[in-house]
């Protein structure tokens, strides 16, 4: 499949080639840079980012940031070249190191380990604020139109997905990747979108010692408008993953570890290898689906719908120190899930002068606390949405908000909204409203209430993990049969105000507050560094217990509430 790709995209090329040129002189070259920097300050209560720890209310930030955005762009008629590049840094050191990365005394020629830098952070400047390690390249591509009787437009390279997948933001493919983008405008209003994507690369496979899968995804999309105020765009989406493969794609859910399942281990398969794709460790995902949005005068409808089929391979890892997955199968078998999966998300907005009002509702399919996640999957799973799944929505914890940095379970991806879509392999409804009223056509103020559940009642009698997602302890401890007892996560209440007074610069404040719903307990939940806190039992580990809690409000009686209060003054050029 990806050399058909690539050979159609070569065909398209070289008859673009053979097709006689237009003689005109040269359009003069240009360069122009544009993007953004945003200075953010940040209070946050019980948000978990370094512990996943909803019970245990002692973690509170008060921190000061800064983010860079710098897109240089050369341009010749329509063709151009992009280089975008990011940078992220606290306000202060935060680690061992100003960056992630080791450094070498200049003078000496001593070595400093890199430091531990906030969750999304680079570094943290210093005092001097010399500081190395921080510039992430983001874009790196080139853009033209072929020489064909068509409006159209090629980017090869390292570029955003944009909306080559869908309209509406974040439902399958969003953030940026490697590969290839066709447009083919057939009509105005009605335009083809085509994308190669290449997640990992195998080069000459595992007897050369690559460990990387060949693993690759395309996209297709047709936007058309049948008539003023519809606009609809069908797609399709095909992913293959030999072995484990990245993270954007595939997280770890129900206890099935994003790692280990798919790379075996040397106590259970013995020969195993990183990528594990010599086993039959593969996955075929297929999507289909349809966005769409209505407008009519002051309404508008954007209803979606996505349908996921395939199947996916995984081994029976080894057991652990928090017990063993006998249950769901042999160790080190190789064990098949059909996946079949849903995700519906409609949305309604009403605009009179300075009011807007509107309400969204989602439902993403998911699997009952008793069914075997190595034999069906029934969650979806995107390609990748760059965490922003509901980011324009409004919520400052049910999704990211004004600061981008901060989200449910932002370490434990299968249970964070922005990431998996569902939670863990439950699923998720969501359902809220929202209010907007310009006061003036500078300031902005606006207040919204957002409530989630679980699609099926969670087990929260489970153990989290980052890589895993939730392990019902019934299976691991063989026990019993998991049972679902909660499906209620929260209600969030958020307000926000944007001031836009001067040319290029807004200030965006935004408060949230979760009231957390049962369905976030867990009975022992494993930190991102390492540490481990218990309810009721002892867990065998041997690092040190820095979170600590119990399974309970207040460590008591039940999860706890989640605060967060942001302020970001942004100035873009």
């Amino acid at each position: 499949m990806r050399r058909l790709l690539i050979l159609a995209v070569a065909l398209v090329t070289v008859l673009g080639v053979l097709a006689p040129p237009a003689m005109a002189q040269a359009p003069a070259p240009k360069v122009t840079i544009t993007g953004f920097i945003d200075e953010v300050g940040t209070y946050g209560k019980n948000l978990s980012d370094y512990d996943n720890n909803y019970s245990r209310q002692k973690d509170t930030q008060a921190t000061g940031r800064t983010r860079g955005r710098f897109d240089i762009i050369g341009e010749v008629g329509k063709a151009k070249a992009v280089l975008g590049i990011e940078l992220d840094a606290m306000y202060g050191q935060t680690g061992a190191n100003d960056t992630f990365l080791d450094t070498r005394s200049n003078i000496t020629g001593g070595i400093t380990q890199g430091g531990r830098q906030c969750a999304g952070c680079n570094a943290g400047f210093d005092m001097n604020t010399d500081t190395i390690g921080m510039v992430e390249i983001k874009w790196l591509y080139t853009e033209f139109p072929l020489p064909i009787p068509l409006p159209n437009t090629l980017r090869l390279g390292a570029q955003p997905f944009g909306t080559v997948a869908t309209d509406k933001l974040a439902l399958y493919a969003n953030g940026d990747f490697p590969g290839v983008v066709v447009n083919l405008e057939f009509a105005p209003g009605a335009t083809l979108n085509l994308a190669y994507v290449q997640l990992e690369e195998q080069l000459t496979g595992f007897k050369d010692g690559w460990i990387r899968g060949e693993d690759w995804a395309v996209i297709a999309s047709f936007g058309f408008s049948p008539f003023k105020g519809l606009d609809v765009k069908p797609m399709y989406s095909f992913f293959q993953a030999q072995g484990a493969t990245s993270g954007t794609a595939r997280q770890g859910r129900g206890g099935v570890d994003a790692g280990a399942a798919f790379t075996g281990s040397a106590g259970a398969v013995p020969g195993a290898v990183a990528g594990a794709a010599g086993r039959g460790v593969i996955e075929n995902r297929h999507t289909i689906g349809v966005d769409g949005k209505f407008t009519a005068g002051p309404f508008s409808l954007q209803p979606s719908v996505l349908y996921q089929f395939g199947s996916r391979h995984a081994i029976i890892p080894a057991p652990t120190a928090f017990g063993s997955f006998a249950p769901y199968g042999a160790i080190g078998s190789l064990q098949k899930a059909d996946i079949s999966a849903w995700l519906v998300d409609v949305r309604g907005a009403f605009n009179v002068g300075p009011l807007m009002l509107a309400a969204m509702g989602m439902w993403t399919s998911g699997d009952s606390a008793k069914s075997n996640p190595w034999k069906s999957i029934g969650f979806f799973q995107p390609l990748d949405t760059d965490t922003s799944y509901a980011a324009d929505w409004g919520t400052q914890i049910f999704s990211l908000g004004i600061d981008y940095f901060h989200i449910l379970y932002n370490n434990a991806t299968g249970l964070n909204p922005g990431v998996a879509i569902g939670y863990d392999k439950y699923g998720r409804i969501q359902v809220g409203g929202k209010v907007a009223y310009a006061v003036t056509p500078s300031f902005t103020v606006g207040a919204g209430v957002t409530t989630d559940w679980t699609d099926k009642k969670v087990d929260t009698n489970s153990l989290l993990t980052t890589t895993g997602g939730l392990a019902p302890l019934e299976i691991l401890n063989s026990s019993g049969r998991p049972n679902g007892n909660s499906r209620y996560l929260g209600t969030e209440i958020n307000l926000s105000t944007t001031y836009r007074f001067a040319p290029g610069i807004a200030w965006d404040i935004a408060g949230g507050y979760l009231f957390a719903g049962d369905a976030m307990s867990h009975a022992i939940t494993t930190g991102c560094c390492g540490a481990t806190s218990g309810s009721g039992s002892t867990v065998a580990t041997s690092a040190a217990v820095t979170n600590s809690g119990t399974f309970g409000r207040g460590g008591k009686d039940g999860v706890n509430d989640v605060i967060i209060a942001t302020t970001r003054l942004r100035f873009s050029f």
